[in-house]
């Protein structure tokens, strides 16, 4: 079961839908929450070409910027707090940290089941790699605690809304099999509409496959399951037919499988990376 929840804020809008999901779910299943604001100091203060005479002008200009992202941290953990107490939750804390976001999430996260940040949180680190800011792309490949991916727009329901509609890709990987045994171990399935959509060479063995899938979710609380079988052939490109479907069903969160050295591109191969980048709502992913 869910029993407790990190939360990566650094200011970005993201972010701050980021902990709106969280403490939506920390709420629903009584979880501890913990909200670290980040303060990416090495990047501020990085080495950087400079004239001659501006190493003095340089440092000063990197302390401006230190103290900025200091007050920024500062203003979001406020903030934070108050929303917590708003949402009636009393099992909580906050932490302000400076250094590489990669090994702060790293090292709080091994007390947490699970990890939430914000798809376009920056953490003051410029340029991003396939439509994914650096720091985010690092930490969804290198961690190996499942994290929920929020965009910036909120879902017209929620992730703990009335229609609480679920899609989990599934193909019977390995991967595959890890994202959707954690994501009904934490209970995240209980009392919701689970649509389970398997893409095959032919239809039957998909809608088999989707169905076995259904099967363990009912038996962690599903409301509601339905699979999915797709053959090739009808389905056409497997990240259109996610997208489609979250479109659809109304789907406020999409679960699916993670893995491989080579970060994004290896994600469930193009799938996922094409899924990262157009996805319109709250990813589950897992390693």
């Amino acid at each position: 079961m869910l029993r407790s929840i990190l939360i990566a804020l650094d200011g970005s809008e993201s972010s701050a839908r980021a902990s709106e999901v969280a403490l939506q779910l920390a709420s629903q299943h009584g979880a501890h929450v913990q909200g670290l604001g980040i303060v990416n100091s090495g990047w501020i203060q990085r080495p950087e070409p400079v004239p001659i005479g501006g190493i003095a002008i340089k440092a000063a200009l990197d302390l401006s910027r230190l103290g900025t992202a200091r007050e920024r941290v500062d203003r979001v953990l406020q903030e934070f707090t108050a929303q917590v107490a708003e949402a009636g939750i009393s099992s909580h804390h906050i932490r302000a940290a400076e250094g590489d976001p990669l090994q702060l999430v790293a090292r709080e996260a091994t007390v947490h089941d699970l990890i939430a940040i914000g798809r376009k949180s920056i953490f003051d680190v410029e340029g991003e790699l396939y439509d994914l800011p650096v720091c985010v792309e690092r930490i969804v490949r290198e961690e190996p605690r499942p994290i929920l991916l929020v965009p910036s727009e909120p879902s017209e329901r929620g992730v703990a809304g009335s229609q609480r509609s679920i899609l989990v890709a599934f193909d019977g990987s390995p991967a595959a099999s890890r994202a959707l045994h954690m994501f009904a171990l934490l209970g995240l399935a209980q009392d919701r509409a689970v649509h389970v959509v398997t893409v095959a060479d032919e239809a039957a063995a998909a809608t088999e496959t989707a169905g076995r899938a259904c099967e363990l979710l009912a038996r962690h609380g599903g409301s509601q399951t339905r699979a999915i079988g797709l053959g090739d052939r009808e389905a056409g490109r497997p990240s259109e037919t996610i997208l489609g479907l979250t479109k659809s069903i109304g789907a406020e969160m999409i679960v699916m499988g993670a893995y491989g050295r080579r970060g994004i591109r290896e994600i469930l191969g193009s799938t996922t990376r094409d899924v990262l980048n157009a996805c319109p709502t709250v990813l589950f992913l897992h390693h």
